[in-house]
């Protein structure tokens, strides 16, 4: 829904926006004192009040009382799939391309040293210079630990030009986190596949906050937090993202 804002900002018009909002019925269900405005979902999601009283029932009973059954029982066993194949209608996937699994930084390692290995004629990871840092930290330390493999970055004006046919993998976060940008999925996804890359996605500032197809982009490979706008929580485990067409051609290094 879109809003004419006038040019006179004042308290009545705001009120009169927070009223008509569609939407602010959903803050009764997070834990939020009155008269606070949380705008921090990037770093941490509000706790929704139906979490604590989820989790105390599945501590006193699935742990307490169904011990070992509750692996198939409550099924425990299957959870990164189910909770996968719900993230999955937020961010444009199919049933069984969406694992929630580790955290962020353990499964870009995953897809980077599988897209790697997938691809032994194309040595290097291409990023740019403005990603987020963990996302510039683990493709460094995928390629020290394979040999003949590098990483490369450049300023965002110069990747698309930097795809060459030494890239297996173009790894981008898709909301820049400092200024809100966003890149342009689909086209720079189409850019890489006619140099002959696979895309790799961070979701991390996206997923829950903006719309997401990654099915409609064509991406490849993609991760994402739990703890941020998927309101996850403290320690919530990350996910995973592999296309159809790569699963079995992909290989799980861990």
């Amino acid at each position: 829904m879109r809003v004419a804002i006038p040019d006179a900002v004042d308290r009545a018009l705001c009120e009169r926006l927070d009223a008509d909002d569609p939407l602010a019925a959903m803050r009764e269900r997070f834990v939020l004192d009155d008269g606070l405005i949380y705008l921090d979902g990037n770093s941490l999601g509000a706790l929704p009040r139906a979490t604590a009283p989820r989790i105390a029932h599945l501590v006193e009973h699935e742990w307490g009382r169904g011990l070992i059954r509750s692996w198939l029982d409550a099924e425990w066993m299957a959870s990164p799939l189910r909770v996968g194949d719900k993230i999955a209608r937020l961010i444009g996937a199919r049933p069984g391309e969406v694992l929630v699994t580790d955290t962020t930084s353990v499964d870009l390692f995953k897809l980077l040293t599988a897209a790697l290995r997938a691809r032994p004629g194309r040595p290097v990871v291409l990023s740019e210079d403005e990603n987020f840092p963990t996302d510039l930290y683990i493709p460094e330390g995928v390629a020290a630990l394979l040999e003949g493999r590098a990483f490369r970055r450049v300023a965002r004006s110069a990747l698309i030009d930097a795809l060459d046919g030494d890239v297996a993998v173009l790894a981008l976060t898709h909301v820049d986190y400092r200024t809100g940008e966003v890149h342009d999925m689909e086209a720079v996804t189409a850019a890489a596949h006619r140099a002959g890359a696979l895309t790799l996605w961070d979701l991390s500032h996206s997923a829950g906050a903006i719309a997401v197809d990654l099915a409609r982009a064509g991406a490849d490979l993609a991760v994402g937090c739990g703890y941020k706008y998927l309101n996850g929580g403290p320690g919530a485990p990350a996910c995973l993202f592999v296309s159809a067409a790569l699963q079995n051609e992909l290989r799980n290094p861990i």
